[in-house]
C-alpha cells in the first residue's frame, strides 16, 4: 500500500519553522509497511493544496495532511479539503461551548471569537481526539481512499496519529526492525549493506543518518526470522559499534546498559549548557543511575564544587583534556555515582582563539579510578557544537562499555 504525506504552513515554506512531521510521519509509516510516494511542502494557499491532495491521491493509497486546523485567518485546511471532496463543513457547537468554557477557566477571561474555527468538520469525517491541543483531526473514507488531517505542533501530530491508527487500513502483516551504529560513517556501512541487499532481494533497505548518533539501517519484510538473521550478520560484522537493532535511541541504549550493569552516572557540563543531562533525562526511568549533574559555566563553579584545581585552570585552561578529567572526577565524587562525565569547550560563535579555536570541545568519561579524555573539533553553529559535544561523551561511553573500562 502507498501513502503520501503533504506539509501545511507559511511558517515552513519560509523557514521560519523546521519540518520535523514529515520524517517522524515517514518513518512510522514505513514501520507499518507503507511504501511512502513523496513528502510535500505546501504554503497555506487553498489552489496548492489543492493541487497536492490531487497529485497524492492519484498515486496513494493513504493521504496524511498535517497542519492548518489553528484559529487564526489562515488555517484553512479543512474548508480546502471539503471543498475538494465536495463536502460541507459542519459547526459542532458543543464542541465550541468546550472550547470556550476550557478558555476562560485557564486564562479567567471571554474566550476569543477565533475558537470558533476549531468546532467545524467536514461531513461524513471522523473525529481524531486531541490529548495535547484543542485542534482535532479528521479522517475521511473516499472511493477507497484514506484521507488523514492533523494539527501541525509535533507534539500535537502525534499525539493525534496514534488516533488515526485506530481508523488507517494497514498493509498485510509485516515487520520492520532498525539497526543503529555509533562511530561509523554512511559510507563504511553502505558497502556491507549492498551486499546484504543482494543476498536478500526480497527484504526492503532504508539508510538513515541520525545526526548526532550515527548512521541506521531500517529492514522491513513480512518475514520476521529473516530480519533476525539480517540483524545477526549486520552484528556480527560491526560487533560493538551497534547500539540498537531494535530501533532505539542512542541514550536510550546507554541507559539500559547502566541499569543492567547496576552503574550510576553523574555530570559536569560548562560549553554544552546541560544539553548533556538533558539527553539523559529524556530517557523514562533514567532516576535510578542518575542522580543529578552540575553546569559549571564559570572556573568559580568549577573549583568550588568539582574541586578543579586551580592551578589547573591557570595551566591549560578551562577548556582543556586536564580540566575535563578533574571535571569528572568531581562530578562522580560530589554525586557518589559510578562513572563521572564532563564537557568543557568554546561553543562560538566568539571565543576561540588561534590555539583553542571555536568547536574545540574537550571531553572526559572517568569509572572507577581510571579516566579516559578527548578532544574534538567540531562546526556548526552554537546549538551544534553544544549538541555534538553532549552527544559525543555518550558514544565514548558506549564505546567504553566494551572496551577496557568493562565492569562486572
Amino acid at each position: 500500500m502507498k501513502a503520501a504525506i503533504l506539509l501545511t504552513g507559511d511558517e515552513i515554506t519560509k523557514g521560519v519553522v523546521k519540518d520535523s512531521n514529515g520524517g517522524y510521519l515517514s518513518e512510522k509509516l514505513t514501520a507499518l509497511g507503507f511504501e511512502v510516494q513523496s513528502i510535500v511542502i505546501v504554503p497555506d494557499r487553498k489552489e496548492f493544496i489543492e493541487r497536492e491532495i490531487s497529485n497524492a491521491l492519484d498515486k496513494a493509497d493513504l493521504l496524511l495532511i498535517t497542519g492548518g486546523l489553528g484559529s487564526t485567518f489562515d488555517d484553512i485546511t479543512l474548508q480546502t479539503v471539503a471543498d475538494f471532496l465536495g463536502k460541507e463543513l459542519i459547526y459542532d457547537s458543543e464542541y465550541h461551548s468546550s472550547l470556550s468554557r476550557s478558555f476562560e477557566e485557564r486564562y479567567a477571561r471571554e474566550a476569543p471569537a477565533g475558537l470558533k474555527r476549531q468546532s467545524f468538520v467536514i461531513q461524513d469525517s471522523i473525529q481524531l481526539a486531541n490529548p495535547s491541543g484543542s485542534a482535532r483531526g479528521a479522517y475521511i473514507r473516499e472511493d477507497n481512499k484514506e484521507i488523514v488531517i492533523l494539527p501541525g505542533p509535533p507534539v500535537e501530530m502525534e499525539a493525534v496519529f496514534r488516533e488515526a491508527l485506530k481508523f488507517i487500513s494497514l498493509p498485510p502483516p509485516s515487520y520492520s526492525r532498525t539497526i543503529g551504529f555509533v562511530d561509523l560513517t554512511e559510507p563504511e556501512v553502505e558497502e556491507f549493506t549492498e551486499q546484504m541487499l543482494s543476498e536478500f532481494p526480497s527484504v526492503k533497505f532504508v539508510t538513515r543518518v541520525r545526526y548526532f548518533s550515527g548512521p541506521t539501517v531500517i529492514l522491513s519484510s513480512d518475514n520476521e526470522q529473516i530480519l533476525e538473521e539480517i540483524c545477526s550478520l549486520f552484528t556480527r560484522r560491526w560487533k560493538k559499534y551497534v547500539y540498537t537493532t531494535t530501533g532505539e535511541e542512542l541514550v536510550q541504549a546507554v541507559v539500559k546498559e547502566l541499569k543492567a550493569r547496576k552503574l550510576s552516572v553523574s555530570v559536569a557540563e560548562s560549553c554544552s549548557g546541560g544539553r548533556l543531562s538533558a539527553l539523559l533525562t529524556s530517557v523514562p526511568g533514567v532516576s535510578d543511575v542518575f542522580p543529578g549533574a552540575i553546569v559549571s559555566y564559570s572556573n568559580d563553579i568549577k573549583i568550588s564544587l568539582l574541586k578543579v584545581n586551580e592551578d589547573t585552570l591557570n595551566r591549560h585552561g578551562a577548556v582543556s583534556e586536564e580540566v575535563a578529567s578533574e571535571m569528572a572526577a568531581g562530578t562522580k565524587i560530589l554525586f557518589g555515582t559510578d562513572i563521572g562525565l564532563s564537557v568543557t569547550g568554546i561553543a562560538g560563535p566568539t571565543g576561540g582563539t588561534e590555539s583553542k579555536p571555536v568547536g574545540m570541545v574537550c571531553s572526559a568519561v572517568r569509572i572507577g579510578d581510571l579516566t579516559k579524555t578527548y578532544t574534538d573539533m567540531f562546526r556548526g553553529d552554537r546549538e551544534t557544537i553544544q549538541l555534538r559535544g553532549a552527544s559525543t561523551v555518550l558514544k565514548r561511553l558506549w564505546r567504553l562499555f566494551w572496551n577496557e573500562f568493562y565492569i562486572e
